[in-house]
């Protein structure tokens, strides 16, 4: 049984999680989003991922729907602080996840909760207490490690790439080929073209790199 409703519970909230966000993009964008789609599929499982066996079903849409916009919000935090993330890798994983074990310690029902106990909307806050401890310890061990190691590549002048490799690109210059064909529409690169790209689209005009027809790029002298 146990199984079963981890089953039911997961795809009942990945379900619930790419609807919200593919509605609402479609709503303010009028644009069907299908990256969108596929996010908002993410962010609904990774929302279930802590309770799928401590939650019904019912709760397992809501919690899933909720992390829609969990995830909407953290992707557009990102943009907001420039945050380089073209994946939503935080939006998707962090912010989600964090509302992953939130929801476990409001939602988690009497007859399935073990350990800490139920939810906090079921009277009881063991669970809720538990899970904002573990998150804050998270937060500081991730901030302690990840902190130093980007201190000491930004000392090392290891922590950005030069702003030609990342004007071109980093398929082109680090990797030697393009992970995409074409310009999208309103995009700067599409603009610049106009002065001097390769079949690609990449703008390379004022840049130190150049690419040969077979699309491998060499500093120039």
């Amino acid at each position: 049984m146990t199984a079963a409703r981890v089953t039911v519970c997961t795809t009942l909230a990945a379900a619930a999680g790419g609807l919200v966000v593919v509605l609402v993009t479609r709503k303010a964008t009028h644009v069907w989003d299908v990256g969108g789609l596929c996010n908002g599929i993410l962010a609904g499982l990774v929302s279930i991922t802590a309770g799928c066996a401590s939650v019904y079903p019912w709760q397992a849409v809501l919690i899933g729907g909720i992390g829609g916009f969990v995830y909407m919000g953290g992707s557009r935090l990102s943009l907001k602080l420039k945050i380089d993330d073209p994946l939503d890798a935080f939006a998707v994983h962090g912010c989600c996840g964090f509302w992953a074990c939130l929801a476990t310690g409001l939602f988690a029902a009497p007859k399935y909760a073990y350990g800490a106990g139920a939810g906090a909307f079921y009277g009881e806050g063991k669970q809720l207490g538990a899970t904002c401890v573990a998150l804050a310890a998270e937060i500081a061990w991730t901030s302690v490690l990840a902190g130093s190691m980007f201190k000491g590549l930004k000392a090392l002048g290891m922590l950005r790439i030069s702003s030609d490799v990342e004007e071109v690109g980093m398929d082109i210059s680090k990797h030697g080929g393009h992970a995409f064909n074409y310009t999208p529409r309103g995009d700067p690169a599409g603009e610049a073209s106009k002065e001097g790209t390769n079949h690609g689209g990449d703008s390379l005009s004022g840049s130190k790199y150049q690419v040969h027809p077979e699309d491998k790029v060499t500093p120039m002298d």
